[in-house]
């Protein structure tokens, strides 16, 4: 054999040649084969707003589906996933579940898998406006199917007295269940609106605990004019920690936080008399919309800070366990990413086991740069540069526009996202997931 030849075979057979090493932030190719998997729920318009993971690695995606644009025939939407990003076909029917509620648009926004394997979602469900809905969780058993035993034939309805919507679920080592999301006390199109945060109690079958607030539940006004929770926390010291944005016409909207003790009062050792308010600069539109607890205590809460120019990025902010601002975290507490489009916001935020902080969410563009957008901060605040380009990746799943909603890790580090991806076909919008290598990963 002449060194020509050999050489060509050594190239064609890959002896001796270097291959591309797979990095942080890269997608899994193990997941349906190139990272990223759309789901169809009955040629309709779908959009994925929350993942968990079940003991089994099996992935749970809920958001809502709907038809022919009519926003009145929303209804819960579940998808579970093996492990490979294949739908489940012992889930529902392939692998989809639907959950009408007659007469009412039904929104999901989060879900939690209990450790027997049940599927606990929430959202509300509303006639002609969301402001004269209320609290809606649905419990489903592992084959899909409602849960009889909770609630009404597996549907639990709180009604606050005004209008309501649960955005976020947590779970109690008592397997009691919370809840939390926003009380519409008097919503108008003025500035007089005035929503607060609310936040109900469960036991596990589905009744309202009475041990906490007034009846099972707590509403909590920050200055009279707009709050709203979009996570809630439980501590291991069993108070809870609610996170979402309050309006003042000082400020206008800024991240808010409100520590509650286990029977829903509030606990005035956090904050000023159990509340925090952050104004990620500028006194503009600020609004977290995620949030998560490190495992020294301290909180985490990522959505978006605006400019006085309208600018809109992603913004984190780090509390210690009193809910000061961590001045170890980007000299303030407050850290911003952006990634160069307009409208970007984060709507996840997940602690990884070396303490790294990830963050996903999406650039609302409604055009071909609307995509998944995730960022990774070292622990002081800065951007990972091991993560991607210079600590931020992005992900498109074609020219339409899409965008990451929630997101989770998995045992392994690995980090799934869900979203949507809108699509010119009789697909409408679907589903949208992708599954990302982390923590020093290498794919096959």
């Amino acid at each position: 054999m002449n060194k020509r030849f050999a050489a060509a075979a050594a190239l064609v057979c890959g002896v001796g040649v270097p291959i591309a090493q797979s990095a942080d932030g890269d997608l899994d190719l193990t997941f349906s084969r190139d990272g990223k998997k759309l789901t169809d729920i009955a040629k309709s318009t779908d959009l994925a707003r929350a993942v968990a993971l079940q003991t089994d690695g099996k992935i749970v995606a809920v958001g809502q589906t709907y038809v022919n644009n009519d926003y009145s025939s929303e209804d819960f939407a579940v998808a579970r996933y093996t492990a490979n990003g294949k739908l489940d076909a012992t889930f529902g029917v392939k692998g989809r579940v639907t959950t009408d509620f007659p007469g009412l648009a039904a929104v999901p926004s989060a879900v939690v898998v209990q450790p027997d394997g049940k599927i606990l979602v929430a959202g509300g469900a509303f006639s002609l406006f969301v402001f004269a809905g209320n609290f809606e969780l649905a419990r489903y058993n592992p084959d899909g199917s409602l849960d009889a035993g909770f609630g009404n034939g597996g549907i639990v309805t709180t009604n606050f007295g005004h209008g309501s919507y649960a955005f976020s679920l947590a779970l109690q080592p008592d397997g009691k269940i919370v809840a939390a999301g926003t009380s519409f006390v008097d919503f108008s199109s003025d500035d007089s609106s005035d929503t607060d945060f609310a936040l109900a109690r469960y036991h596990p079958d589905g009744m309202l605990d009475e041990t906490f607030g007034t009846g099972g539940r707590v509403t909590t006004d920050f200055d009279g004019f707009n709050d709203d929770a979009f996570a809630v926390l439980v501590q291991p010291d069993g108070r809870i920690v609610a996170v979402g944005s309050a309006k003042n016409p000082v400020n206008f909207y800024d991240f808010a936080l409100a520590r509650y003790l286990p029977n829903g009062a509030i606990d005035t050792t956090f904050g000023t008399a159990g509340k925090v308010r952050t104004d990620a600069g500028g006194h503009n539109f600020d609004r977290a919309r995620a949030a998560a607890l490190q495992p020294d205590g301290k909180i985490v809460a990522a959505g978006f800070g605006s400019s006085p120019f309208g600018a809109q990025k992603f913004a984190i902010a780090r509390y210690g366990s009193n809910g000061v601002l961590d001045p170890s975290f980007s000299g303030d507490g407050r850290a911003q990413v952006d990634f160069g489009s307009c409208c970007q916001y984060a709507n996840s935020v997940l602690v990884q086991g070396d303490g790294k902080i990830v963050v996903v969410g999406i650039a609302d563009t409604e055009s071909s740069d609307s995509d998944f957008l995730l960022a990774r901060l070292n622990p002081k605040g800065s951007l990972d540069s091991t993560f991607g380009a210079g600590g931020k990746v992005r992900t498109s799943f074609g020219d339409l526009n899409g965008g990451a909603f929630g997101a989770t890790l998995q045992p392994d580090g690995k980090i799934v996202a869900v979203g949507f991806q809108a699509t010119n076909t009789d697909r409408w919008t679907e589903f949208a997931l992708a599954r990302y290598l982390a923590q020093g990963q290498r794919a096959p």
